[in-house]
């Protein structure tokens, strides 16, 4: 049985939360094809608004990513990765403890008080996904080789469902893998699996880490992986060479001659 007063703090909870529902206040994550991901923007007064990311923490976005039911936080960014945002600025220096049931809930200064621009707009990264519909540009998978000679030589790229994630750690890279790569790409076989970042390093995010294909698999992305990995650590990015006609030798000197 409840005590009188574990009665009366539950209806003191039940009524805030039903007043932040009727207050016309919603939460988004914008600027991405995942709900889960993006910039911080608060319906306010009848239109949306961003968030300054001053003093913005892990602890913002986890309230952020549970109140989305976005499981939860993997980063919190003091700058709109996935681009500005545009309107007012409707909270900063937001103070969150983690356990609010509302980001508006968490200490801030007030509605609209600020120093801030939009490019101090907050971002938040969560563990979820929850894709908008499909049938938009990008929503395809498929896997290329960058930045290298030609399409049979590069740093491993993979685009999948308009994920922003595009590159694979090296970490566990190895000839199995890259023999996949080559396989799936029409490129002959692997003849190195590159580990030193000798392709360069991609400006997205790392859409998967500790690669271990068996050699039976038809794509990279049957391969047993670790997905959405927040970074590549100390890690590079992976690369291929397949032995494919479109090795051109000339072309990429920086490499020694193959034999």
């Amino acid at each position: 049985m409840y005590t009188v007063m574990e009665a009366i703090l539950f209806l003191m909870l039940i009524t805030e939360i039903l007043q932040d529902v009727g207050s016309g206040l919603s939460l988004r994550l914008a600027g991405t094809y995942n709900y889960c991901e993006g910039r911080v923007e608060v319906y306010y007064e009848g239109a949306w608004g961003t968030v300054c990311g001053k003093n913005w923490d892990l602890k913002d976005a986890q309230v952020v990513c549970q109140q989305l039911g976005c499981g939860n936080a993997v980063e919190a960014l003091p700058w709109p990765k996935f681009g500005s945002g545009s309107g007012k600025i409707v909270l900063s220096d937001v103070q969150c403890k983690g356990d609010e049931f509302f980001l508006w809930d968490c200490k801030n200064p007030g509605w609209e008080v600020h120093n801030c621009n939009h490019q101090q707009d907050a971002t938040v990264l969560c563990t979820g996904e929850k894709y908008r519909p499909a049938g938009t540009e990008g929503d395809v998978v498929y896997m290329q080789l960058v930045n290298g000679p030609n399409r049979c030589a590069g740093r491993v790229q993979v685009i999948f469902f308009a994920n922003w994630r595009h590159e694979v750690c090296s970490e566990g890279w190895d000839i199995r893998d890259a023999q996949l790569v080559c396989k799936e790409l029409h490129c002959g076989n692997a003849l190195a699996a590159l580990t030193d970042g000798s392709f360069g390093k991609g400006n997205s995010g790392p859409l998967m880490t500790k690669v271990d294909c068996s050699g039976s698999e038809y794509f990279l992305m049957s391969c047993p992986h670790e997905y959405r990995p927040a970074t590549c650590g100390n890690y590079n990015d992976a690369a291929v060479i397949c032995s494919g006609r479109f090795w051109i030798e000339s072309n990429w000197n920086a490499r020694p001659p193959l034999k």
